[in-house]
């Protein structure tokens, strides 16, 4: 490889970058491809730490076993035999009404008679297949379940489910953009009810499952090494085809070719794939593609605090606890945006006989608490626990991480000013795939970076 120009360059190395490369070589068995990385260490969000026997993830938890595309880079990649299912205990998770943490129904028969929705609010989510249709436009989140399922459904139940993944507000999140399938099912169904039984009878029929212990359609994962070990495996495979410490500067076209400016110096490529948040694509594309900015510009984030606590015992609240953890709907204003329990989810992560909590603050609902310092963010979580477990002990031992690029926001509109957006690059021969795009999991991530590798393969230059 020439080290002034590649055939494809690849700015950031989070999962999408490194998954886009690893996908070129699989899929298409073009290697002549760098990588650039601004920071010292590849994975982006990704970070795994593990300390006295803690695997300490700074950013996702896992991922879905139902994405075949993240399962196939994993075994392709040598990684199959280092996947590690979440634990039986973790089907059981709760969210918090009414100060206190109520189970989540796995069936209709547990649903009506849970106490997570009053009598009325359970009737009216059996009304669904009766709901009116969905109006012309883009919808919000909370306005697709008040229609569908009620208000205190949407308020409880759908406002934690968006909290849960996006740490935002359903009442400004489009629904076709964050929550697709649901979209879809409701366009191929005309009801929620109906499309629920449709897969129920298709899982039957397949000999699958429509549910794991995790989560609907698909069981909770990590690796041996927590999940990081993911993108160390795929920056181990790129070499020296990754620079990490590399931020381009500056994006531009130069002849027939594009020019990478970074401080070490400029590297020309033939085509370029842009993985980077959305307000840093906008910047490198002001001067190739002017018309994307605007709407790249229109994709916020929200800041996340993430406090991770150690307690020797499992007694230590005086309570049981475990499962997956819980979810804070907004009407709560209990501080936190719920706390996960890491050491029933995937048991080999903490120390045996010992407590390991996740806890989540900031966020669209409250984005000031990122800056907070670790004494009032501990206090803040603290303060929470205390008042849904009757007892504030105090940690062995804490970590906590703060992202002030969290979590890409889907507002109202999303979809179309991402269209917009690729389209514009698409015209100046670069292409965009990620977070701020069209999923923000892991899974998302992956597949986004399998579609861009495709396209980059199938296209030729732009002319100048």
């Amino acid at each position: 490889m020439n080290d002034t120009h590649t055939h494809i360059g690849i700015i950031g190395a989070g999962v999408t970058g490194l998954a886009a490369a690893e996908w070129l070589a699989l899929d298409h068995g073009v290697d002549d491809v760098v990588v650039f990385e601004a920071s010292e260490r590849p994975g982006g969000k990704i970070r795994t730490e593990i300390e006295d026997g803690h695997t300490v993830e700074w950013g996702p938890q896992g991922f879905l076993d139902n994405a075949p595309d993240t399962l196939e880079l994993a075994d392709r990649t040598g990684l199959a035999e280092e996947l590690v299912p979440a634990g039986n205990a973790s089907a059981d998770r709760f969210i918090l009404r009414g100060g206190r943490l109520r189970a989540v129904p796995t069936s209709p028969a547990a649903f009506a008679t849970s106490s997570l929705l009053p009598l009325s609010g359970r009737l009216r989510v059996f009304a669904e297949p009766f709901a009116r249709s969905r109006p012309d436009g883009d919808e919000t989140v909370f306005d697709f379940a008040r229609r569908r399922i009620g208000r205190q459904a949407a308020e409880i139940l759908v406002d934690s489910m968006v909290t849960g993944v996006f740490a935002g507000d359903s009442t400004k999140l489009s629904l076709a953009a964050t929550f697709p399938k649901m979209h879809a099912m409701e366009s191929e169904h005309g009801s929620l009810t109906r499309a629920l039984i449709a897969r129920m009878r298709e899982a039957r029929r397949s000999g699958g499952s429509s549910a794991g212990p995790s989560g609907p359609g698909g069981t909770l994962h990590t690796f041996v090494e927590g999940m990081e070990q993911l993108p160390r495996r795929l920056a181990h495979r790129l070499g020296d085809r990754l620079r990490l410490s590399t931020a381009v500067r500056r994006l531009t076209r130069r002849d027939d070719a594009f020019v990478l400016e970074t401080d070490g110096g400029d590297v020309r490529a033939d085509k370029v794939l842009l993985t980077l948040p959305a307000a840093a694509a906008a910047s490198l594309l002001v001067e190739l593609a002017p018309d994307a900015t605007a709407p790249l510009g229109a994709t916020p984030t929200v800041p996340i605090a993430v406090v991770m606590a150690s307690y020797d015992r499992m007694d230590t609240f005086g309570t049981r606890v475990d499962g997956f953890g819980f979810l804070v709907p907004k009407a709560e204003r209990a501080g936190i945006l719920g706390t996960l329990y890491c050491h029933s989810i995937f048991p080999g992560q903490a120390p045996e006989g010992s407590l390991f909590l996740r806890t989540m603050l900031g966020g669209a609902r409250e984005p000031g608490q990122a800056g907070l310092d670790d004494s009032s963010l501990v206090a803040a979580v603290r303060s929470a626990h205390s008042g849904i477990y009757g007892r504030d002990p105090e940690p062995s031992r804490l970590w906590i991480a703060r992202w002030t690029e969290g979590i890409s926001q889907y507002t109202v509109g999303h979809l179309d000013r991402v269209a917009a957006a690729e389209s514009a690059a698409r015209a100046a021969g670069v292409e965009l795939a990620g977070s701020p795009y069209r999923g923000v999991s892991v899974n998302d991530c992956i597949k986004q970076a399998r579609a861009a590798a495709q396209r980059l393969t199938q296209r030729g230059s732009p002319e100048l």
